[in-house]
């Protein structure tokens, strides 16, 4: 008989540690480009392929020009204030500064908002307890959409122009780089068509097929063929002896021996040894390789059922819904250092892999980099992580599944130098 998975529970908490490194390792807080300390208000959009993000980085005073926050210059905003403001310029800003595609409104949803250090070096988070004065922050309010349709230009109204300024600086951050824009009230709008990585749309490759063979075939005793034929012989002796009704007695047998032949397929199965699946290390990379794919797509969702109908593909079993609820909290950790992490590419440097010795499926211990993208003062910064772990992986639902997974060892590359920027 088959051996049963692993504890589901068990199978949750390793491969959730593993995701929650691999996705919050990704994340830093990058430096900004030397210069001048930002603007009472300018703005930001993110181009993803798979999400829009519209950034207001604002002093809260510039804002009182539209809205009465009730803020002086030396006005402290102690931290059991902090999440009432947050709100009020939450709820201001989401109708500000609309986005459309042929002239179809796009519906943005607060993401993050943080207040943040004015510094002109680095994306910093004020600690929520800490007491601060208004002119010594600024905020930084960050709206999502989905990004149905990476072809389409995006048109963008800037309705927030300071009285005494003379422009506001959107900046547009792709895979191409970053590009400054000045609006200013005799030209608001800003045309923009995003550039981004070819196939950055395309679903990750499915693993490849299982083995012919998983398991031993199942022996089937034909318990009532066996029995009918058992009856036949006896029947058969007694019938030749008597001479009586031979005619019906050998229509008898003849009924009763197709029938044997017709059950010979009903029978008790009686299922032999489970069978080990030898795979290669090559082929253990090739496997591995998708279903690590799979597990970073998911985040490229917004929708919650979405998401976990894209992990289903390549998560063990019971432990999916384990394994997604770690991910959800993964994902709000976000909350700590203001970025939305982007999985761009992973690769898989090297596998050694060996059959599970009681059950189908193999282990593997596999290093791999992943690249990924973080999103701060109008930039992209690519980040590059490298890992270490031994993998599980069976066939599920007639599929590969990785089941377990256990970390050894990560690590940071050296961080690349930023996009350029272009005008």
């Amino acid at each position: 008989m088959l051996a049963p998975l692993p504890n589901p529970i068990l199978i949750a908490r390793q491969v959730a540690v593993i995701l929650v490194i691999a996705i919050s390792g990704t994340v830093s807080t990058p430096g900004q480009e030397q210069g001048a300390a930002p603007a009472a208000l300018s703005g930001a959009l993110y181009l993803d392929a798979w999400q829009i993000e519209k950034e207001f980085l604002v002093s809260p005073l510039a804002l009182q020009e539209w809205i009465d926050l009730g803020l002086e210059p030396d006005s402290e905003i102690r931290p059991e204030e902090k999440d009432d403001l947050k709100t009020t310029i939450g709820n201001f800003l989401a109708g500000k500064c609309p986005v459309t595609i042929q002239d179809e409104p796009l519906v943005f949803t607060l993401d993050r908002i943080h207040f943040i250090e004015p510094d002109a070096t680095e994306f910093s988070i004020i600690d929520h307890d800490a007491t601060v004065t208004a002119r010594d922050i600024r905020i930084s309010a960050i709206y999502a959409t989905p990004n149905f349709d990476p072809r389409q230009a995006l048109q963008v109204f800037w309705d927030l122009l300071p009285e005494n300024s003379p422009f506001v600086t959107v900046k547009v951050a792709d895979a191409g780089g970053t590009r400054n824009f000045n609006l200013t009230k005799f030209n608001p709008t800003l045309n923009i068509r995003g550039r981004y990585r070819s196939g950055a749309r395309n679903s990750p490759p499915t693993p490849p097929p299982l083995p012919a063979l998983t398991a031993a075939e199942p022996f089937r005793i034909p318990w009532l063929s066996l029995a009918l034929i058992i009856i036949i012989f006896p029947a058969g002796f007694i019938i030749f002896r008597a001479k009586e009704n031979l005619v019906i007695r050998l229509t008898l047998i003849g009924l009763i021996l197709p029938a044997a032949i017709v059950f010979k397929g009903v029978g008790i199965p009686l299922r032999g040894k489970t069978s080990s699946i030898s795979i290669s290390d090559a082929a253990a990379a090739r496997i591995l390789d998708p279903l690590l794919r799979g597990v970073y797509h998911s985040f490229n969702y917004q929708n919650r059922d979405q998401q976990y109908e894209e992990l289903d593909k390549v998560a063990g079993g019971e432990a999916l819904t384990p394994i997604f609820l770690e991910i959800q909290r993964t994902l709000q950790s976000r909350e700590r250092d203001g970025s939305r992490v982007r999985v761009n590419d992973l690769r898989i440097e090297s596998s050694k892999s060996s059959p599970l010795p009681t059950r189908p499926g193999f282990q593997a211990l596999c290093e791999w980099e992943v690249s990924g993208r973080v999103g701060h003062w109008g930039h992209f910064h690519d980040r590059l992580n490298l890992y270490r772990a031994s993998f599980e992986v069976e066939p599920v639902e007639q599929k590969w599944k990785i089941t377990l997974l256990t970390l050894h060892d990560r690590q940071r590359a050296p961080v690349p130098p930023p996009a350029p920027e272009s005008k």
